[in-house]
């Protein structure tokens, strides 16, 4: 079951450094909205930013691996973009809760405004004993961590 919850959450891909240099400005509170999010590890997300700080996730490979729409909060990190953390559940085969991941992302625009953001992520997973609000409590390495590229939805009049 370990093979399989890492592999499902490899593929959901969740704070590595970024493979290349991105044209980046901040990530203003007006750049809130959902966006269509592509893994380099094939996944496929959306995201939503509130502007109040929340923070929502859906991705392709939840299904059928078992966990959870993911909810969590971000803020604005100067001219470096942004940082997030997203929190999902992840059952057993029985449906009996197995664990909670945590996701812990660092995003910037791409060129300009908010049409296009890229950066990465980090998976833990937190077992009996250790609390996903606070990282140092985990005690094992990361599971999982890729890149990613987004674009906003935008409703076309």
């Amino acid at each position: 079951m370990h093979f399989r919850l890492t592999r499902a959450l490899v593929l959901a891909a969740f704070l590595a450094v970024p493979t290349a240099p991105l044209a980046a400005q901040a990530f203003p509170a007006h750049c809130a909205g959902t966006y269509l999010i592509e893994e380099d590890g094939g996944a496929m997300d959306f995201w939503t930013f509130a502007a109040d700080g929340s923070f929502f996730g859906t991705t392709s490979t939840q299904e059928l691996f078992h966990f959870s729409n993911q909810q969590g909060s971000w803020k604005k990190t100067g001219d470096d973009g942004a940082r997030g953390v997203l929190l999902a559940f992840v059952w057993d085969d029985d449906d009996t809760l197995l664990t909670v991941a945590r996701i812990d992302l660092a995003w910037q625009t791409v060129g300009a405004g908010c049409d296009r953001i890229a950066g990465s992520l980090v998976v833990r997973t937190f077992e009996a004993g250790e609390d996903p609000l606070d990282p140092g409590t985990d005690t094992g390495d990361p599971i999982a961590s890729d890149t990613f590229s987004g674009r906003r939805v935008r409703a076309h009049s």
